[in-house]
């Protein structure tokens, strides 16, 4: 699965020297369908309500409420479309990362190393509108992020963090060389107490 230049703007910050991005993505558009829905029954119940009320004796006021709670309505639905695209799902060789925010940011990662199963289910809805869910199981502890939701094309995803998951374990059975003395751990970091 190639990566999309544009939705990896900005993600390289969070990753580890040497991290390789498998993915980047956003979740599926489906996210925005419940402000969408609220921003078109707000707009069709306050266009009712202006008529209605502005038939025969009209009352001023009226146009002016209706006018500021469309701009209200409209403004939430414009910030749940651009919280939708500023989030993002970083995958990569190492880790699997949540980025989410607008003005403060926050950064969820598990470690590919911590995960033991996978798992993706996709409901009705799911399947009609090609999107579902990711489920990383660690034994014994609970994870950061257990389920990366609205993932767009989930079944290419999965396979995409399987065969992650196998490499990170043949290169964790490979293991370091038998001889420590042959292994160049570089220059250590200062310790400060």
């Amino acid at each position: 699965m190639a990566e999309r230049p544009h939705s990896s703007r900005g993600v390289h910050r969070y990753l580890a020297p040497g991290e390789q991005i498998a993915y980047v993505g956003r979740r599926h558009p489906v996210v925005l369908a419940k402000a969408a829905a609220a921003w078109l029954l707000t707009i069709l119940a306050l266009g009712a309500i202006s008529f209605v009320l502005t038939q025969g004796d009209p009352i001023p006021w009226v146009d002016t409420v209706a006018l500021w709670a469309g701009v209200a309505v409209s403004l939430y639905l414009a910030f749940k479309y651009l919280q939708w695209w500023k989030d993002r799902y970083v995958i990569t060789d190492q880790r699997v990362l949540l980025v989410e925010g607008i003005f403060a940011i926050k950064v969820t990662a598990v470690s590919l190393s911590r995960v033991t199963e996978t798992s993706f289910g996709r409901s009705l809805w799911g399947r009609m509108l090609g999107y579902g869910d990711l489920k990383l199981d660690s034994a014994g502890e609970q994870l950061g992020m257990a389920t990366l939701r609205y993932l767009p094309k989930p079944e290419a995803l999965y396979r995409l963090v399987n065969s992650l998951l196998i490499r990170s374990r043949e290169a964790q059975r490979s293991g370091p060389p038998a001889d420590p003395s042959e292994e160049n751990t570089g220059p250590l970091p200062p310790v400060v107490l």
